[in-house]
């Protein structure tokens, strides 16, 4: 008998602690890949740059954890052009910021754009790295 109202309050307190997490985690800001916040930092780089249709890449979190009411990410942008690879297009470094306004409102986002960069190298695998040093 008692283990099992020790079993019971167990589960009571894991679901509470849970439910508190989630709270907390809904208040967040979104994920620098998140797909509401791209579609927002494109449409900054289209109203306040100019740039239209724009490939981002090496998507990065600089600051801001699964808690954080904001986030510092950085990228890497080019602006499409038909008939070229994506390679050969000259990349710039950007850098934006989401920040959490609250449940009812959107986060804020701001754009700052960089200088250019190279284009990052793929992300090898384990196995494609062992390759390469054998």
């Amino acid at each position: 008998m008692r283990w099992q109202i020790g079993l019971v309050g167990g589960l009571v307190a894991l679901v509470a602690i849970g439910a508190a997490a989630l709270y907390v985690h809904m208040g967040a800001a979104p994920t620098c890949e998140n797909e509401r916040a791209v579609v927002r930092v494109s449409r900054i780089l289209h109203d306040d740059y100019h740039l239209d249709s724009v490939f981002m890449n090496n998507v990065k979190t600089v600051t801001g954890g699964y808690f954080s009411d904001s986030r510092d990410c950085s990228a890497e942008i080019a602006q499409i052009k038909g008939g070229e690879n994506a390679s050969t297009l000259p990349w710039r470094e950007i850098r934006y910021r989401i920040v959490s306004q609250g449940k009812s409102e959107p986060p804020a986002v701001t754009v700052q754009l960089g200088d250019n960069v190279p284009l990052a190298p793929p992300v090898l695998s384990f196995w494609e790295r062992l390759r390469a040093n054998l």
